[in-house]
């Protein structure tokens, strides 16, 4: 973010000096001493059921910073934004806030004379915000000063924020802890579940330290090669195995492309019989399976990257125009009309060739961007951590404990072993536990974990010679984040019982209107949210990223459907800011007990206390739905 300079005019003797700007080519300004400096327009971070005045939140050097537009809050219309477009930071009592306007025009110095109260026909919330009325040149100047406090309030009174801020405070200091099992939950087992070359596999919860998004570990020499390297996540070591490799598994690039290379090799088959028949004239009808075999590949094919997905939409669309220029010409040929069909043939064998084309691009994308799916489980073992690459993480499940059996008798020939097998939907899914503790077993792993553990010692001993007596708070929360639309939100994992794909959702007539329907999980009826219309969003339909996130509202478990899940976090308490009074106080946006901030504040996670996303009345109304 850029900071601009203000053209200072002219200064007279016992004066005040205002920060004036355009609104709508109307002047108005603020005491300079409340305007703690001028930005270009941020990157913003949308928060759901904010007033339409607040536009969002920014990061502003590690500070969460709220941005209003200052047309739309004095009943204007909005304006696009222009390269004059300026942020203004103003502090009041040590709390930050930006306004947005059209342009800042220059810091002007004015009598306090010359400063007169607000005209007696102003009345109601816009009297509030004037200070006063300034005349300059003569009278052919007006500036309107305002009263930065009462332009920066959001409807909400102070012990209001400081009541909200204190309920935050202690919600953020307990969301790291699980506390023991009672009572129904004694009887389940917690289980973050992962596909593995096609199949399922899970560890127990209590074994899972976060979950993170791939990237290139630093190479260690001398090591097998499902020993990928070693990452640095928060000032520790962390070793990174790739279970495909340690399991004795393809690469799931390679798998991912073979695929598809399969389906390229039979479509280019198919266009030079289909080139030979159509040069030779005959009527005879062509088959086509191939394209159906498309139809089935594609659908079977998902990825969390978004260019390996355009590719895919690509190549889909050109076969959708092969099978349709090939309708036409069978119905060209049964009239009789050689020269439509045969034209119609032309656009066929076009558009298969271009299908070919976008075939073989997204096959060399693959390997670049599958990392994108993939994610690295962090485990405890026996102590120490180890990163697992995963092809996809698929759930955080309650399995109940009367449907989990002892492991086959069958000795793993790699470094892990199952510990149990959890049998689901009567029999036909099956997942299997993994043993954590066989991993140490291997002692390669173990002398890799080893040396990360000495190397953590001596980074650690480097930082508190660096540092002398002080200390720093290092506990964390962790977090389920998940996204809505662009935004990222979290909720404490402490806050929720399970996470699973999206099944049917039946309506409830006369339901009230934030209740999405009911769903049957697992032989239990549950009240859904649509999470998207609770915040105000554009809704959206369901697709195969769509996940329903159970919690407890109320004493009812509740389903809220978010758009996909992306990572299990543990992120420090230090980095979790409490939400800035305009946009956490109101009664509409108490759910939100804070900011986190990932990567220095290039990355801001909404954090929601889910206890507080329903009033108490509509508790009960979900209590009455659910029962």
């Amino acid at each position: 973010m850029q900071n601009d300079t203000l053209p200072a005019s002219g200064g007279l003797k016992d004066e005040s000096q205002l920060v004036t700007f355009l609104l709508n080519d109307e002047e108005f300004g603020f005491d300079i001493m409340s305007v703690q400096e001028i930005i270009r327009p941020p990157k913003l971070a949308k928060v759901p059921r904010t007033p339409p005045y607040v536009d969002g939140i920014a990061n502003l050097r590690g500070v969460v910073l709220p941005v209003i537009d200052m047309r739309t809050r004095f009943g204007m219309e909005r304006a696009p934004q222009t390269d004059r477009t300026r942020v203004l930071v103003v502090d009041i009592n040590g709390v930050k806030t930006g306004l947005q306007v059209d342009r800042v025009k220059q810091v002007t110095s004015v009598l306090r004379s010359e400063m007169e109260p607000p005209p007696a026909a102003i009345r109601g919330t816009t009297a509030d915000y004037l200070e006063g009325v300034v005349k300059l040149d003569k009278g052919q100047r007006i500036v309107m000063a305002l009263n930065a406090a009462h332009v920066c309030e959001i409807g909400v009174t102070a012990t209001t924020a400081s009541s909200n801020k204190l309920a935050a405070r202690e919600k953020l200091a307990g969301a790291g802890s699980t506390g023991p099992l009672t009572g129904a939950d004694a009887k389940v087992q917690k289980v973050v579940t992962f596909r593995l070359a096609k199949e399922e596999f899970a560890f127990h919860m209590e074994h899972v330290r976060e979950i993170l998004r791939v990237q290139t570990p630093k190479q260690v020499p001398d090591v097998p090669g499902y020993v990928l390297g070693v990452l640095t996540v928060r000032g520790q070591i962390l070793p990174v195995i790739d279970l495909r490799r340690l399991l004795h598994q393809r690469p799931l690039a390679d798998e991912f492309a073979d695929s598809c290379r399969q389906l390229r090799e039979d479509y280019e088959c198919w266009i030079d019989r289909a080139s030979k028949l159509f040069a030779g004239g005959t009527q005879s009808k062509l088959e086509a399976s191939v394209t159906e075999q498309f139809r089935k590949w594609q659908s079977e094919t998902n990825s969390s990257s978004q260019l390996l997905m355009e590719s895919l939409a690509q190549a889909r669309g050109l076969n959708e125009k092969v099978i349709k220029q090939l309708q036409m010409r069978a119905r060209h040929e049964e009239c009789g009309d050689r020269d439509a069909a045969a034209a119609c043939a032309g656009e066929a064998l076009s558009a298969g060739r271009e299908t070919l084309a976008a075939l073989r691009q997204f096959e060399q994308q693959v390997a670049q961007n599958i990392q994108e799916d993939q994610r690295i489980i962090v485990v405890d073992a026996e102590g120490l951590a180890l990163g697992l690459v995963v092809d996809h993480v698929h759930e955080v499940l309650n399995v109940p404990k009367n449907l989990m059996e002892p492991p086959p008798r069958v000795k793993s020939s790699g470094g892990m072993e199952l510990s149990g097998v959890a049998r689901l939907d009567e029999g036909s899914r099956l997942i299997m536990m993994l043993d954590v503790g066989n991993l140490m077993k291997d002692q390669t792993l173990r002398a890799v974990q080893d040396s990360s553990l000495h190397a953590d010692e001596a980074a650690l001993a480097g930082e508190v010679c660096s540092t002398g007596a002080g200390s720093q708070d290092l506990s964390e929360v962790q977090l389920v984040t998940f996204m809505l639309g662009p935004e990222e939100y979290g909720i404490p994992i402490s806050q929720i019982q399970e996470i699973d794909r999206l099944s049917r959702i039946t309506k409830v007539p006369k339901a009230a209107e934030f209740i999405e329907g009911i769903t049957n999980l697992r032989g239990e009826v549950i009240p859904v949210l649509d999470t998207r219309k609770r915040f105000d969003l554009e809704v959206r339909p369901a697709d195969d990223r769509t996940r329903i996130i159970i919690v407890d509202l109320g004493g009812v478990k509740t389903g809220l459907v978010v758009d996909s899940v992306r990572e299990v976090l543990n992120l420090a308490r230090k980095d979790i800011a409490l939400p800035p009074d305009s946009i956490g106080s109101g009664i509409d946006q108490q759910f939100i007990s804070g900011i986190g901030k990932v990567d220095a504040g290039k990355r801001m996670i909404v954090v929601l206390d889910v206890e507080r996303i329903l009033s108490r009345q509509e508790q009960a109304q979900l209590s009455e739905t659910a029962n």
